[in-house]
């Protein structure tokens, strides 16, 4: 949620509240532009991540290159190890499908150019604009005015 705050923000005028949103519409695509870039440099998170996953897959190929020559014993045990090195697999997929997601870039192109040009804009071009980034604006006294962006 981003916000900015005004004093006594129920006394401003419908206008004030617009420029008000459009200035956080602006901020708001000028973050996700940079974070957009970053989001093309290698993240050593993600790196640590595979890495530690084809660790794991290594070690169960060892351990059912094994299995035929094990006897009882030794086939719990290596049955047992692969079942917990399995679900620590999937917690690592888990972990990385978390921050492939999380680090995916929004596609501003749409949004950046009726931005530059939004005092020609209809004001149906405006709404339309306005209702792909954003969920809600609340505008309090105790708060200001406060956007919710969807995007």
């Amino acid at each position: 949620m981003t916000g900015c705050s005004h004093d006594y923000a129920t006394e401003l005028k419908p206008d004030q509240v617009e420029d008000i949103v459009y200035m956080e519409m602006c901020k708001r695509i000028e973050q996700l532009v940079i974070a957009k870039h970053e989001s093309t440099k290698p993240d050593p998170d993600s790196e640590a991540v595979r890495t530690e996953i084809i660790k794991v897959d290594e070690e169960i190929g060892k351990l059912m290159g094994r299995l035929a020559d094990a006897d009882d014993v030794l086939f719990s045990y290596i049955q047992d190890r692969v079942s917990k090195l399995h679900e620590q697999k999937s917690a690592l997929e888990r972990k990385l499908q978390t921050k492939t997601r999380k680090r995916k870039a929004i596609d501003t192109k749409p949004l950046e150019e009726p931005l530059k040009i939004w005092d020609s804009l209809t004001v149906q071009e405006k709404h339309n604009i306005a209702v792909m980034m954003i969920d809600v604006v609340y505008v309090s006294d105790e708060n200001g005015v406060e956007v919710v962006f969807s995007i």
